[in-house]
Formats: structure tokens, C-alpha cells, sequence
């Protein structure tokens, strides 16, 4: 009978616990979430401006093709 209700009170007490943290636990891991994003999308915007403006260099005139009926 005492191993059952000790049971039960760490369950219980977990779960409270759990509940009492879950904010600070969601906001912390949202915010590292959006910090990794920040990076990720800034180290992926370096290299793609630099190779844009290699691109454009080396490309040719536009030339609009017109159809013939």
C-alpha cells in the first residue's frame, strides 16, 4: 500500500511540476528555435548575394522573341 502512494504522489507531483515549468520550458525553446533559424537564413543569404552578382556579370542580354502567326 506505501509503494503504491508513493507512486502516486511522484506521479502527481511530476505532473504539477510539469505544468508549472511548461511556459518558461515552451518560451526557451522557441526563442533557440528562432535563433537558429535567424542564422541559418543569414548564413544562407551571404554566399547566394555573392553568387548573384557573379551570375549577372556573366549572363547575356535579355531578348524578347515574338511569335510569328
Amino acid at each position: 500500500m506505501g509503494v503504491l502512494f508513493k507512486f502516486f504522489l511522484i506521479f502527481f507531483g511530476g505532473i504539477y511540476l510539469l505544468r508549472l515549468l511548461s511556459p518558461f520550458l515552451f518560451k526557451w525553446f522557441l526563442s533557440s528555435l528562432v535563433k537558429k533559424a535567424s542564422t541559418q537564413k543569414q548564413q544562407s543569404e551571404a554566399p547566394k548575394a555573392k553568387s548573384k552578382k557573379k551570375s549577372s556579370d556573366t549572363m547575356g542580354e535579355y531578348i524578347d522573341y515574338e511569335e510569328l502567326d
